[in-house]
């Protein structure tokens, strides 16, 4: 059984939205998977699942109990605009996640032929790069052997 608990609610206006700090206690469990987190925390929230992300899960080896930093956007189109890529791709259900990773190589396919690691990159060519001393250093005076003393 899962039990949530808020340790810290903040709203970022800027931002517009909400910044959540969960404990999530899974005795018995594993580490709770993103979608589900989210599907249970829109649901207490109120509010759609697309606007609920989970930006990071802790879990300390040997514990049953979860950190999580949940963020949850007034709208969707907020949160497209700042949740980075790989994030939303996280916290999507497991198979559309595989399908998402599958079409980020065929996307990068399409835009330009990544370089293999076998070729060689031409060498880059050194520029002069002009003397800061304009002037030659004058001739110093030759050292002199130290005297013998007289005996």
């Amino acid at each position: 059984m899962m039990e949530i608990k808020v340790n810290n609610e903040s709203y970022n206006p800027l931002l517009k939205r909400k910044e959540i700090s969960l404990e999530i206690e899974h005795e018995g469990e594993g580490t709770p998977q993103r979608f589900d987190i989210r599907k249970r925390m829109a649901s207490k929230l109120g509010t759609k699942i697309e606007n609920v992300f989970v930006v990071a899960l802790h879990t300390s080896t040997g514990l049953e109990k979860t950190l999580c930093s949940l963020q949850v956007y007034d709208d969707a189109r907020a949160a497209s605009s700042t949740i980075p890529e790989h994030i939303a791709i996280r916290n999507l259900p497991l198979e559309e996640r595989v399908k998402a990773k599958e079409a980020k190589p065929a996307k990068a396919e399409k835009a330009g032929k990544p370089a293999e690691k076998g070729e060689a990159k031409p060498p880059k060519e050194r520029e002069a790069k002009p003397s800061l001393k304009a002037e030659a250093k004058p001739a110093t005076k030759p050292v002199s052997e130290p005297s013998k003393p007289a005996k």
